[in-house]
């Protein structure tokens, strides 16, 4: 569970991001093993960035504690992010920038 300004934002939440812009520099994306194209995640990551809201975004269950601390200290969160064609794709997102959909 993650808090946003006074707000939980627990695992499975849709999301949105709170103001459009470009791409932070914090956010990386998860290897996938090349199920997904590095064009398309960059296409994805901006497009979310952006404000698309034909990216579906929710935040994911981190399993490992050690990794879900890490994050939870940088005030960052794990968001799965998926368009109309069945691509997906992790990237972090800081929460405070995070509002639910």
């Amino acid at each position: 569970m993650m808090v946003a300004s006074g707000k939980f934002i627990s695992a499975g939440t849709r999301v949105r991001v709170r103001e459009a812009g470009p791409v932070p520099t914090y956010s990386t994306w998860d290897d996938d093993g090349q199920r997904t194209s590095t064009p398309v995640k960059k296409r994805m990551q901006k497009a979310f960035f952006g404000g698309d809201r034909r990216i579906q975004a929710e935040v994911i269950y981190i399993g490992n504690e050690s990794e879900r601390e890490r994050l939870r200290a940088k005030g960052l969160a794990k968001v799965q992010l998926r368009d109309s064609a069945g691509c997906m794709v992790v990237v972090t997102a800081e929460v405070a920038s995070l509002i639910a959909a």
